[in-house]
């Protein structure tokens, strides 16, 4: 993706959803041992800015810009896949299904992720959808975001089932 197009994603992601995070100073109770990090809050964040924020990202892979998508995603998403494994398992999988003909979503969720588990810590937002696709076949589609270190929620991961 050319920088034109990776900078309004950014943007878009960070703008919708950055002001809807509220993050509470972090305080170590006076027992808790030094090796230990203190618990971060869930930050809050509009439903609606999290549904818009996945659809656009859905909506950039339904126009083919799937190598777009990596390259403005999250440190984690890098770790989990390099861009050609990214690129061609998600392209591979909606050239399966056809072109999208409608898109629903069904939940929105929030989660803190702890150190030391299969997914990298940190606060994630996810958005999941029914989508029906021009072959008849209807999938679930699954848009995480994480919030990066700069206060920016970047796709963490897409998956379509």
């Amino acid at each position: 993706m050319n920088a034109r197009r990776l900078l309004p994603i950014a943007l878009l992601l960070g703008a919708s959803l950055t002001s809807y995070a509220q993050t509470r100073p972090a305080t170590v109770p006076q027992a808790a041992p030094a090796k230990q990090a203190p618990a971060r809050a869930a930050p809050s964040v509009d439903p609606n800015a999290i549904v818009q924020a996945a659809v656009t990202v859905a909506q950039l892979i339904d126009q083919g810009q799937v190598a777009q998508v990596w390259k403005g995603a999250s440190p984690v998403a890098h770790a989990a896949a390099t861009e050609k494994q990214f690129v061609d398992g998600l392209t591979a999988k909606r050239n399966a299904l056809g072109t999208p003909v409608s898109r629903e979503w069904t939940s929105v969720s929030r989660n803190i992720v702890p150190a030391g588990g299969n997914v990298p810590a940190g606060a994630y937002v996810s958005a999941r959808f029914q989508t029906r696709f021009s072959n008849n076949r209807v999938a679930e589609e699954l848009v995480s975001l994480h919030l990066d270190d700069d206060n920016t929620w970047r796709l963490a991961g897409y998956t379509i089932n």
